[in-house]
This record gives C-alpha cells, sequence and structure tokens, in this order.
C-alpha cells in the first residue's frame, strides 16, 4: 500500500501503456490549466475566459473522444495504486493514464514503474512508484495532488461532523 502521507482516493478513468500520449511539458500545462479551471482565483471567470474554458473543454473531448472505464485508485505524490484484470509484472516500466477530472476529458499520461501486483478477488492490485523526472511536471502533479488531499480531508471532516 502507498506509504506516502498526501494522497487522494478517487475513481479515475485508466490505463496502463507503453509509451506516453504527450510531452512533460504538455502534461504540465494540462494540470496547470486544470488547476486554474477548477480552482478560479476569482468567483466568476470573465467572458474571454469563459470562452476559452469551453474551447479546451471541447478540444479534451476530440483529442480523448472516449475514456477508459473508471476504476478506484490511490494517488499519491510517489506512489499510486488501482485495480485491473491483468496482470503487470513487478519491475516493468510504462505510463500510467488516468483522468484527473470530470471537467476536461483528457487522458494524462504519467511514467511510472510497477512495484507490485498482487492477485484479489478477480483481478489484480497493482502498485506503481512514479518515475516524473521534468521539474515543472513534478510541481504540477505535486499541486494536484496537495489540492486534492486537502480536498478529500475537507470532506471527511465535513462527513463526520
Amino acid at each position: 500500500m502507498i506509504k506516502d502521507g498526501v494522497y487522494f482516493d478517487a475513481r479515475l478513468p485508466h490505463q496502463w501503456l507503453a509509451e506516453a500520449r504527450q510531452s512533460a511539458f504538455e502534461a504540465a500545462r494540462f494540470l496547470h490549466v486544470l488547476a486554474a479551471m477548477e480552482h478560479p482565483v476569482a468567483d466568476e471567470p470573465g467572458e474571454h475566459e469563459a470562452k476559452l474554458d469551453l474551447q479546451l473543454v471541447w478540444l479534451a473531448r476530440l483529442i480523448t473522444p472516449q475514456l477508459p472505464p473508471a476504476v478506484p485508485m490511490r494517488i499519491g505524490i510517489e506512489h499510486v495504486v488501482w485495480g485491473q484484470e491483468s496482470p503487470l509484472i513487478a519491475g516493468e516500466h510504462g505510463w500510467l493514464g488516468f483522468s484527473p477530472s470530470a471537467t476536461l476529458p483528457y487522458l494524462l499520461t504519467l511514467p511510472a514503474h510497477v512495484v507490485a501486483c498482487e492477485p484479489v478477488g478477480r483481478g489484480h492490485r497493482i502498485t506503481a512508484h512514479w518515475l516524473i523526472h521534468d521539474d515543472l511536471l513534478k510541481e504540477a502533479f505535486e499541486r494536484m495532488v496537495f489540492r486534492h488531499h486537502r480536498e478529500q480531508i475537507r470532506r471527511e471532516r465535513e462527513a463526520a461532523t
């Protein structure tokens, strides 16, 4: 299981891939744009920003017309855990594609290597370590994980009261 202190649990579309679907720069920019769309500084975006947001949503749908099935995942700063039917081999390198937002349906691909594959029921629980070396992408990814982590803590506190 993930040993990261900062993680979030979500049901997200995902796919294990042999190669990246975008460059580190594209992935980092996507995460920056996603953060701006989901957590705007102002209460209401201006007309220009709203038009750009709509164009980005349409473009994301064109680039990723269909997302893989959503499954429960635990995404941390250093590790990720998910379930899938087919096993992966410990030590295998690849890219985990996942869509971190319903707002922008886009399959973000990040490099990772499998550290464990355990049979669970009819499927397998995969644990992988992120291999993000690009500083801009690493920073954008960590900010996304922190935002979702804080939001998860807030929801859990609200549910407890």
